[in-house]
């Protein structure tokens, strides 16, 4: 009996741990950078993406030739272009891809 007791009250803090609040936080603080990668003119051609910010790769399946990418914040993303441009955008900006090419993969981290 005393086992059974033991090992009852093991399984209860085991699925109070999963239950907690903590473990809810975690889960919330998933973010997805909001990104738009933008042709020439931007305002003719452009595309948004929302992009896990958790630093996995993400493959791009537009062909548009992109001339800006602008983030939204809460993120820093790198992006590699078809023709080797590598384009780096900290936070809430805009930034010029050099020279305008097709965007084929990237990666974005929460900050």
């Amino acid at each position: 009996m005393k086992a059974f007791t033991i090992s009852a009250a093991i399984a209860m803090l085991f699925a109070q741990a999963h239950a907690s609040p903590i473990a809810a936080k975690a889960e919330a603080r998933q973010f997805a950078a909001q990104i738009t990668f933008q042709g020439a003119p931007p305002d003719a051609a452009f595309y948004t993406a929302s992009i896990p910010a958790d630093g996995s790769v993400f493959y791009l399946d537009n062909p548009l030739s992109i001339s800006h990418i602008v983030s939204l914040g809460g993120a820093t993303c790198t992006f590699y272009g078809i023709d080797g441009s590598v384009t780096t955008v900290v936070g809430a900006q805009t930034v010029d891809v050099g020279p305008p090419q097709t965007q084929i993969s990237g990666s974005c981290l929460a900050l």
